[in-house]
């Protein structure tokens, strides 16, 4: 398997890119954290797009309010027609912005877990420590790994990982719509 290992300047201009768009915040979540049995109900996703569709398997266990958090956005449908805001060849693909909307009323708290940042990974974007130092991730916008990234770990919530549909993931682009994003229970 081959290793991308951005550069300092790939890496500063996603910080920014995510700093710009949404400033600091700090509101709690719009939503209760559901009981653990009903959580762990919440097992996987499809991320509907122009190119196709990318199919998820979420993590409740490691990370329940970004789950949580990502079933309540995807039943508001806020996610659809967002679109992909963020693209490194080879390396990372971000999507879950809307142009015009306003920045996020809460955060998330960080919820790193064992699960590392591998080909496939989903997790949740995130400013800077310097104007973010409890690490908390941006509610809205999530990304998708398309190549591992080890520096990664630890600093980014990982919350999910692409199960089919990682073909997809590797052709979108920025500017590529989300159609819709459906979360599942299962019953």
């Amino acid at each position: 398997m081959r290793f991308i290992t951005p550069n300092i300047k790939t890496v500063l201009y996603f910080i920014v890119a995510v700093a710009t768009a949404y400033p600091v915040f700090g509101q709690e979540p719009p939503f209760l954290l559901p009981k653990n049995a009903e959580l762990i109900k919440i097992r996987s996703a499809v991320i509907k797009t122009e190119k196709g569709n990318i199919y998820l398997e979420l993590f409740p266990k490691d990370a329940p309010w970004h789950v949580a958090n990502f079933k309540y956005l995807a039943d508001k449908h806020y996610y659809r027609n967002s679109i992909f805001n963020f693209h490194t060849p080879g390396f990372i693909i971000q999507g879950g912005y809307k142009p015009g909307h306003k920045k996020p009323p809460y955060e998330l708290p960080p919820e790193f877990n064992r699960h590392k940042h591998l080909r496939g990974t989903v997790g949740m974007a995130r400013i800077e420590d310097t104007m973010n130092p409890g690490r908390s991730s941006d509610p809205f916008q999530f990304y998708i790994m398309l190549s591992d990234g080890p520096h990664m770990d630890e600093r980014y919530t990982v919350f999910g990982r692409v199960i089919r549909g990682m073909n997809v993931a590797d052709s979108l682009r920025k500017g590529d719509r989300i159609l819709d994003l459906i979360v599942y229970v299962k019953r």
